[in-house]
């Protein structure tokens, strides 16, 4: 599918998007080390490896934008910035984990 017809935010967004759902697949029913954050708050590769595709692609496409990401240290400069990316890499981990197929990535753009 071309993307590009579509505003460029949305055309990086899809290929990340695209890219680290790649990623989260290679993991869904395999092995995968999993880490508790806090208690009853896991994290797996395939969240971390999510996380770093789309923040590399999105951040260097638009490095004047702001980042807030479950799975990455805040940055409080991101209250500075006109516009903050907003990403759960993979939203639904303990489905994840459990091998049921009810979870998403998801992205957004607050302007």
């Amino acid at each position: 599918m071309a993307i590009s017809h579509y505003p460029p935010e949305l055309s990086v967004a899809l290929a990340a998007a695209r890219e680290a759902g790649q990623a989260i697949r290679r993991y869904y029913r395999n092995a995968y080390e999993v880490k508790d954050k806090s208690p009853d708050n896991p994290i797996t590769d395939a969240d971390r490896e999510a996380d770093r595709i789309l923040r590399e692609r999105i951040t260097a496409a638009f490095p004047q934008d702001g980042w807030l990401s479950e799975e990455t240290r805040d940055d409080p400069t991101r209250l500075s910035r006109k516009r903050v990316w907003i990403v759960d890499p993979l939203d639904g981990t303990k489905d994840f984990i459990g091998g049921i197929p009810e979870f998403a990535l998801s992205i957004a753009l607050w302007a």
